[in-house]
């Protein structure tokens, strides 16, 4: 058994929602807006991102490691549902749509951005019971548990999608607007982007303890204030 990982390292690499615990409801709200202060959304809704909060925070909730939401996971998802990914550039939208296999990729008929939309909107009080984030933590879990086993086809690869942008977001390099002060490579012990290790070629045996470092993660940079100067994708 490997004891090196935390449990939210299992967590995020087996997409156990159904069993991890979850934040308190009055810290949905607050970590929704995530760490990029100042800036408006770029997509989503704040009904949207606190929903968003509340799903990714079942998904990696908080340990010795940040939640999802409060390593900026929102933040991420945001900007990607914004740009170019979330408007489905690169992906041949055109039907017709046909059950693919798991090798084939992307096979729903919605781009990114339009089946989250349609997914919050579709199964928040679906059930005609309390919004996601009024629940409490039981029933947030059993949410996203019952969400994970839907049988229902647009469902499925709605919660997919969810899973696969938040493990995105946590572990992606912080100039995505995700994994704040490196808190997913913290946790795996991913030292990141460091351009020379020729000091320590031969230093084997040997932990490597430098902090992790990022692609020239400096203010200005990246997609947020791309999107700031070219305006939001559609």
């Amino acid at each position: 058994m490997v004891t090196q990982f935390s449990r939210r390292a299992i967590l995020a690499h087996i997409g156990a929602a159904g069993v991890s615990a979850a934040l308190p409801v009055r810290a949905i709200a607050q970590n929704a807006y995530a760490e990029l202060e100042g800036r408006p959304w770029f997509f989503l809704t704040d009904d949207e991102a606190r929903y968003l909060a509340a799903v990714t925070d079942i998904f990696i909730p908080e340990d010795e490691f940040p939640s999802a939401s409060q390593a900026g996971v929102v933040d991420f998802i945001d900007l990607q549902l914004a740009g170019p990914y979330g408007r489905g550039a690169g992906l041949y939208m055109e039907g017709p749509f046909r059950e693919g296999e798991p090798t084939q990729g992307y096979q729903a008929e919605h781009v990114p951005a339009a089946l989250i939309r349609r997914g919050i909107a579709e199964t928040d009080q679906a059930d005609g019971g309390l919004k996601l984030v009024d629940r409490d933590a039981e029933g947030r879990r059993a949410f996203v548990g019952s969400l994970s086993q839907s049988e229902d086809v647009f469902q499925s690869a709605f919660y997919e999608e969810l899973l696969k942008l938040a493990n995105w977001g946590y572990f992606a390099d912080p100039i995505y607007g995700g994994n704040k002060d490196y808190a997913g490579w913290e946790m795996v012990g991913f030292p990141g982007a460091h351009a020379y290790y020729t000091s320590f070629v031969d230093d084997h045996n040997r932990p490597f303890d430098m902090p992790p470092k990022g692609i020239a993660h400096v203010p200005g940079q990246g997609p947020a204030q791309f999107l700031r100067t070219n305006g939001r994708e559609g």
